[in-house]
């Protein structure tokens, strides 16, 4: 935890030096709302096929804040995110999340071709049906972007990402339960072009560094235990899908594409598809979501 609040402070600090002794002022209000269902084939991130699990999730989410000219090209903004997720078959995985977020955004020069950066950091609680999966977060990161063409501009971010959770059931008296201690760092590449006035394809290729969860069986706790080893962090009695879920190191490489097709000036809609491929020691993870979304912007 302190070296996430480290990194937010550190992450902030350096672009609040690029701001000019410019007068500040209030300029603009944040207002953003979205409804998403995804359709998930791997919801409790298994490596067995025999053991996957797949549901229908609804996302409703709303963040409202304010923006801080500091200067010329320089604005801090401050908001406040409350967003959930509604499970249709397996509720107990129903979560509403609430978060602070403080961002703040520097251009270098005048003009729509001219490079950015952002850096954040957040912080919140994750409320989960299943109270043992509830647990604090924050996040951190640094994100740079440029427009190439009237049709096409890209980013390259870092996340860092933190997650307090809380202990649960001893399934193995000699490994811990802390399942949902997770720590992660990303990086992740994005590219946006607008087709038409209306119409903007985006792709995004990620890199995830860490821990993630995952769910097996009672039948499958030995193959996991035996070809993971000391790898398997933490594992604990899994509440949601019977078995066991546990905690282990790896890797994720996550591909996505979307279509965002603009309604008005203030409306979307957004028809998007992610792969996310895991890998710990020796066992692999892989998970399909395709999603429909209904966006809104002030």
């Amino acid at each position: 935890m302190g070296n996430a609040c480290r990194a937010a402070g550190l992450t902030l600090a350096a672009l609040v030096l690029l701001a000019g002794p410019a007068a500040a002022e209030w300029v603009d209000w944040i207002a953003e709302g979205a409804v998403r269902v995804e359709f998930n084939d791997n919801v409790n991130v298994s490596s067995f096929d025999s053991d996957t699990e797949w549901d229908v999730i609804w996302r409703p989410g709303i963040r409202l804040g304010r923006v801080y000219q500091l200067a010329d090209n320089t604005r801090l903004s401050m908001a406040a995110v409350v967003d959930g997720a509604a499970y249709m078959d397996f509720d107990l995985l129903s979560e509403a999340k609430m978060r602070g977020e403080l961002a703040l955004t520097h251009k270098f020069g005048v003009g729509a071709n001219q490079p950015w950066v952002r850096g954040h950091v957040a912080s919140g609680y994750r409320s989960i049906q299943d109270i043992v999966r509830s647990s604090i977060v924050v996040d951190t990161g640094l994100e740079v972007g440029k427009r190439f063409h009237p049709r096409l501009d890209g980013s390259i971010a870092y996340l860092y990402s933190y997650r307090d959770g809380r202990d649960g059931g001893v399934v193995v008296p000699t490994i811990p339960t802390n399942v949902w201690d997770q720590q992660n760092h990303q990086v992740t590449a994005k590219l946006n072009f607008l087709v038409w006035d209306q119409l903007l394809l985006s792709a995004a290729y990620t890199y995830r560094d860490g821990e993630f969860d995952s769910s097996c069986t009672v039948g499958n706790v030995g193959t996991v235990l035996r070809r993971e080893g000391d790898n398997v962090k933490a594992i604990t009695v899994n509440n949601v899908f019977g078995g066991c879920v546990y905690r282990l190191g790896g890797h994720v490489n996550s591909a996505a594409v979307a279509l965002n097709y603009g309604i008005g000036e203030r409306w979307a809609i957004e028809a998007g598809y992610r792969f996310h491929g895991g890998k710990a020691d020796e066992l692999n993870y892989k998970t399909n979501i395709a999603s429909l979304s209904v966006l809104f912007r002030y």
